[in-house]
């Protein structure tokens, strides 16, 4: 029975899928995750709040009397975006990426608004809308 061998430009190009595929899902991990954020709040108190994020915007009384409270928050994000190639010819193939870094760029303009309601004096519901990124942000420390 004969071997089947892998010549080794088809080895080399599944050695570049491989590595693409690693710099995708690595940009996909970076930095904290909106949903981390908001579960570093689940049961804070209004105090602790108030004490990071400063007094809300708003606040709006629920039928059942229970308050929510809203913060805003706005800035930039002062990363550039990432971008991943890979690209291919009769000479070879590559992988290029280029990674966002934190305070390279002007950034483009952000927000993040979190309403929080408030059962019992401890955080029970969260709503948060805004860039994924930038509302990662705001995770309780």
């Amino acid at each position: 029975m004969k071997e089947k061998r892998n010549s080794p430009l088809t080895t080399h190009h599944s050695r570049l899928t491989l590595i693409a595929l690693a710099v995708i899902a690595g940009c996909a991990t970076l930095g904290s995750d909106v949903e981390d954020a908001k579960r570093s709040w689940q049961g804070a108190s209004y105090e602790d709040v108030v004490s990071r994020w400063g007094t809300p915007v708003r606040d709006t009384a629920l039928p059942d009397g229970v308050k929510a409270y809203t913060w805003v928050s706005e800035g930039t994000s002062g990363i550039f975006p990432a971008t991943v190639g890979v690209f291919g010819g009769s000479g070879g193939a590559g992988v290029g990426a280029i990674i966002g870094l934190p305070g390279m760029g002007s950034g483009e303009p952000q927000r993040c608004e979190r309403t929080l309601v408030i059962r019992n004096g401890r955080v029970a519901e969260q709503t948060w809308l805004g860039q994924r990124a930038f509302c990662s942000r705001f995770q309780r420390e």
